[in-house]
């Protein structure tokens, strides 16, 4: 049987000195579709750090030349389904490669492409320190500038000796092809070969090389195939193919059993794995292997019929040497160029015409155009060693995260520790059983699921859950309500799958640097998303989450808290008074949740099934590592809430539910991002209450196993005086004090005037409309172009208007005109056509209109709020209604 996830054809490496890959782009692009090119080696690449290049269907990784010049350098193409991780590149003056690893033959192999610049010396130093941080096998594509008969030159150079006498050292072997590889445009000077590959790999792998003349620089491109095999990156799934839904159903309804036995915790999961298997197996059984249909050619005859006379007037000219050859090759190399640009505008402005908002076209293009997929690169170890291979690269952030998901090293008082062990060792009060569940709840509830949603390490998707039949369902509920009944979470649903995020403005090569994103099994989910409704429930009856708590809350948003800080620093100002505020970093909150201390809380706060229920659900659990399909060792998880589980923001509310308050500071929390505020006419006073509330909470923070970050949390002076309020400590640590803090999106500064925030904005608007220029620019119809701005451009300047839209005008004119900008741009208008009339045409609203409609819309809903701290904001006026003083808006007169 042949392996899905692994290629038996001939591995095909082209190796082309392009001198300036960006005039040959079109040239390259044809060859690659035309020779079906699975990796492209190109050296002297000419790019920059600020100019970027991809073709469909390929993987970009590159290394340019270390001045950040448009010189040398080398870059790799390879097909995106062909498994490969990413190895430390070389750039020096002397060498710049691009390596990658790949699996050949079940053996591990460093590909490179490599660019010796001829005006640098290679000694032995240079070449031992390159070769020896590449893998055993490797082979190795480039532009060595080294020239000796061994591998086909007339002559014999310095560099030449030099890097044959360490090829004969190190055992290696050389691989170049019969014909010249390099071009001179001087008549004085010979034709010689260059470009050669250097090998370290069994002399049993077969290979063959041959010159290709499509792609000509001042050098021609060579063509290694190596008869290997090698990985797919195929992404995993249950289906072969097309899936028969009805088959499926017909097959699922044959496999289950509902006369089941479901008394103990080994019943339901045997039936957890029943139920499982037989969905897996059934949507393999009806689904069909996809026709193999091969690709046409979809180049038009015309630029095919130019490429053939490309190819004869080069050859004409290699062979003649003659300027009135060379000069006809230049011409007919112009010309190819300018009909490939004119099919591919003709063929961009064709599918732009074609993108609907209905059918998700429109939304896939601008998905690509905003979002590019990102690597991750070798992974630095605490060694100093390197994880290069994915699984290697899986293996070690499943041991970072092992570290990661325990408690924080706090030591609460032994007191405390022993009352969380009195209180879980305690016995349990009698409690009615919990309400079951119907097979219409659950039935329901798999309806809302969204569609398009990474699975977990099972495979089954929501889209699969919602073929399901009702005799399968019927099955579910019978499993629900015996987990419910037992209070038991069987293990198959505990695992997590854990995939990388990376961090923005943070390293890529250290495990710190990505955020983990637990991709839990469909059904596992399935029951967490109908326990919620049952927690949440009891959790409003009985008030556990508190007023200033505002994550993860129905009706509640990031707005409500910024408005009750806006609101307090606005009636500061206007008093003359100094308000101080605290913004905490808490380190790491959902991974370092203490299971122990959260269980107490449960155990206080539900009844006694649901918390056993969310006791089997913490305990035991365990995760895995996936990256690009190589999935890491299993580890235990000893501490956190699950980032992915429908059930974590909950558990954390309530774990920090008991945050303290005082009497004399303001309290604003948004799950983990805590706020508090002091305001008095003295700056020491201010201090003195905040320090007295930190105090507190540094306490608290012990109790509970709580790590902040003192140097990330911030300390800040709202206050129109020079002066600011004296520091203030946590942990022994003075909080860094700063004039502007960045608090749910928003930046504010010590004036509250909301300058740098807008500043902000407008760099990110800059940013998006560049990327987004094209689009917006081309032939789509107007209304398509509109629906980009609303939903992709419009969104980044909005959030948190009804906060900072009342900034002074010179400062909101930054962002209108940006919006003029855009119009502008999707009309193509000329010059005299005022913004007023595109507005208006357009049915588009100014920044001012909408500031003031979306206040007005959102202090309506205030009154009838029933949080009491949202409520209070209904007033017509800021707190303590002070006398305006100051020559500036408010949020609230954007009411009048």
């Amino acid at each position: 049987m042949t392996n899905p996830y692994s290629n038996n054809s001939p591995l095909s490496l082209l190796l082309w000195n392009s001198n300036g890959l960006q005039n040959h782009y079109h040239d390259l692009h044809l060859c690659l579709n035309n020779r079906n090119i699975d990796i492209a080696l190109i050296t002297e690449t000419h790019l920059t750090p600020n100019k970027t290049l991809f073709f469909p269907n390929y993987s970009t990784i590159r290394t340019d030349h270390p001045d950040g010049t448009a010189h040398g350098g080398a870059a790799i193409f390879i097909r995106n389904n062909i498994k490969y991780s990413i190895s430390p590149p070389t750039a020096n003056q002397s060498i710049q490669s691009a390596n990658i690893q790949l699996n050949i033959n079940n053996t591990d192999t460093t590909i490179v492409a490599a660019y010796f610049p001829p005006s640098n010396p290679i000694d032995e130093i240079i070449l031992n320190d390159f070769f020896s941080s590449l893998s055993k096998n490797f082979v190795i594509g480039g532009d060595f500038n080294s020239k000796h008969p061994q591998w086909g030159n007339n002559i014999t150079d310095t560099r030449g000796r030099n890097l044959l006498k360490f090829i004969t050292n190190s055992n290696l072997r050389t691989i170049s092809p019969l014909h010249p590889t390099y071009w001179p445009s001087h008549q004085n000077r010979n034709p010689d070969i260059l470009d050669f590959f250097i090998v370290s790999f069994p002399p049993t792998l077969q290979h063959s090389i041959l010159n290709i003349n499509e792609l000509y620089s001042d050098h021609t491109a060579v063509l290694l195939s190596l008869n290997t095999t090698t990985p797919t990156n195929v992404k995993p799934s249950l289906a072969r193919g097309p899936i028969s839904w009805t088959k499926f159903k017909d097959i699922l309804d044959n496999k289950t059993i509902l006369k089941i036995p479901l008394k103990n915790a080994h019943d339901i999961e045997v039936a957890a794995l029943k139920l499982t298997n037989n969905i897996q197996s059934a949507i393999f059984d009806s689904s069909s292997n996809p026709n193999k249909s091969t690709k046409s050619n979809n180049i038009p005859k015309i630029l095919n019929e130019m490429l053939a006379q490309k190819r004869r007037a080069r050859a004409r000219w290699q062979s003649t040497r003659h300027p009135l050859d060379k000069h006809a090759l230049n011409s007919i190399s112009n010309r190819l160029k300018k009909e490939f640009y004119k099919v591919n505008s003709e063929r961009y402005e064709k599918n732009i015409t074609k993108l609907q908002s209905t059918n998700g076209s429109l939304w896939r293009k601008t998905k690509n155009v905003l979002k590019h997929k990102e690597l991750i690169p070798p992974i630095k170890l605490p060694n100093n060693k390197l994880a290069i291979s994915d699984l290697e690269k899986s293996n070690t952030f499943a041991e970072y995260f092992y570290e990661v998901f325990k408690p924080n090293n706090i030591n609460p008082p032994i007191n405390h520790l022993n009352k969380i062990n009195q209180s879980l060792n305690s016995a349990l009060p009698t409690s009615t059983p919990p309400k079951h569940f119907t097979p219409n709840e659950i039935k329901y509830t798999i309806s809302k699921l969204k569609n398009g949603k990474a699975p977990g390490h099972d495979l089954i998707t929501n889209n699969i859950l919602k073929q399901l039949t009702n005799k399968a369902i019927l099955n579910i509920t019978h499993i629900f309500n015996a987990m419910l009944r037992l209070s038991y979470f069987p293990p198959l649903w505990k695992i997590s799958t854990i995939i990388l995020v990376h961090k923005p403005g943070k390293p890529k090569n250290t495990t710190s640097s990505y955020r983990p994103i637990s991709l839990l099994p469909s059904l596992g989910k399935l029951f967490e998303k109908l326990l919620l409704k049952r927690l949440q429930n009891i959790s409003e009856i009985n008030k556990i989450i508190p007023n200033s708590q505002y994550g993860f809350r129905a009706h509640h948003s990031t707005i409500h808290p910024l408005h009750r800080l806006t609101d307090a620093i606005s009636s500061s100002l206007e008093l003359k008074k100094y308000c101080s505020g605290v913004f905490l970093d808490v380190a790491q909150a959902f991974d370092k949740v203490w299971h122990n201390g959260l269980l107490h809380k449960l155990k206080t706060n539900f009844p006694a099934p649901y918390y056993l229920m969310l006791k089997s659900y913490l305990t035991h659990r365990s995760f895995q590592v996936n990256i690009n399909n190589s999935i890491s060792n299993q580890f235990m998880i000893n501490a956190g809430v699950p980032q992915g589980s429908d059930l974590s923001p909950l558990l954390y509310l309530i774990y920090t539910a008991d945050i303290p308050t005082t009497s004399c500071t303001i309290l604003n929390t948004f799950a983990d991002d805590t706020c508090i505020l002091a305001t008095d006419s003295d700056p020491t006073i201010t201090s003195f209450k905040l320090q007295h509330h930190l105090n507190l909470l540094e306490n608290w923070f012990t109790l509970w196993k709580i790590k902040i970050n003192t140097n990330k949390s911030s300390h800040i002076t709202f206050s129109l005086r020079p002066d600011i309020c004296p520091p203030v400590k946590l942990c022994n640590q003075l909080l860094p004090q700063t004039n502007q803090v960045k608090y749910l999106g928003l930046i504010l500064d010590k004036r509250l005037t909301w300058k740098d925030h807008i500043f902000d904005k407008r760099k990110k608007l800059n940013s998006r409309l560049h990327l987004l220029r094209p689009l917006l620019r081309s032939n789509l119809n107007i209304k398509l172009k509109i629906l980009i701005y609303k939903m992709l451009i419009f969104p980044l300047w909005y959030y948190g208007i009804q906060i900072w839209g009342n900034a002074a005008p010179s400062n909101i004119q930054k962002i209108q005109s940006f919006q003029s900008i855009c119009l502008r741009t999707i009309t193509k208008s000329p010059w005299f056509v005022s913004n007023k009339t595109l507005h208006s045409d357009l049915r588009i609203n100014y920044v001012n209109q909408v500031t003031k409609t979306a206040y007005q819309k959102l202090h309506k809903k205030f009154s009838s709020h029933s949080n009491p701290n949202i409520s209070f904001l209904a007033s017509l006026h800021i707190p303590d209604n002070p006398p305006r003083r100051l020559k500036r808006k408010w949020v609230r007169d954007l009411l009048h």
